[in-house]
């Protein structure tokens, strides 16, 4: 699956269980979803969430892993072709802005977790 869509369902679920601005209204859940939220959804973007970042961080043998696209990039620039090269740099770039993005995410959803869902 897409980094980048995985990312927006995990920003999207965070964002469903916390407020937004201060200037706005709390928003509350009923205790019903904050229950189900709590069972189903956050242990799922857990998940996902080591599972990217585990990809990300991989040796070289991942596939999609920041040392796969080095080596690729790498390969390209011995074989000539520079542009090549320099589109897997960009993309070794976007990794680490996921990477980073990824974290906040968990460190979002211990924050609800330790708030709503208790000790689970």
């Amino acid at each position: 699956m897409n980094i980048s869509r995985i990312g927006g369902l995990v920003i999207g679920m965070l964002l469903l269980g916390a407020g937004t601005a201060s200037a706005q209204e709390p928003i509350t859940i009923s205790p019903e979803k904050v229950q189900k939220i709590c069972s189903e959804r956050v242990p799922r973007v857990e998940s996902r969430v080591k599972a990217l970042t585990e990809r990300i961080n991989g040796n070289p043998e991942v596939l999609g892993s920041k040392k796969w696209l080095e080596q690729r990039a790498s390969d390209a620039r011995s074989a000539g072709n520079t542009a090549r090269a320099d589109v897997l740099d960009a993309r070794v770039k976007l990794r680490d802005a996921q990477l980073v993005k990824l974290t906040k995410a968990a460190e979002r959803v211990t924050k609800f977790k330790s708030e709503h869902c208790g000790s689970k």
